[in-house]
């Protein structure tokens, strides 16, 4: 029976040992390209849900301003006094 000889064996070794930390290596970089995926889209619907919020708060600034234009008209409110100007 043939056999190979003590450096082609720790040759072999050693090539077979770099392949599967190779592929372990992959493995793990997958997992966390997934998580950071999973993160992202998490952040782009935080996003979105806050961006949907400055909305409302627009629309209830305008409607506010229209209803202080209305009975004090067109004034400038100093936010700290609560004066017009």
């Amino acid at each position: 029976m043939e056999k190979l000889t003590k450096e082609e064996l720790q040759e072999f070794k050693e090539i077979n040992a770099a392949y599967q930390q190779a592929i372990f290596d992959l493995g793990v970089v997958s997992i966390n390209l997934n998580e950071v995926e999973q993160k992202l889209n998490d952040l782009k619907g935080e996003k979105i849900d806050l961006i949907n919020h400055i909305k409302v708060i627009v629309e209830k600034q305008q409607e506010m301003s229209i209803k202080l234009g209305e009975k004090y008209g067109d004034k400038q409110v100093d936010l700290e006094t609560g004066e017009l100007k």
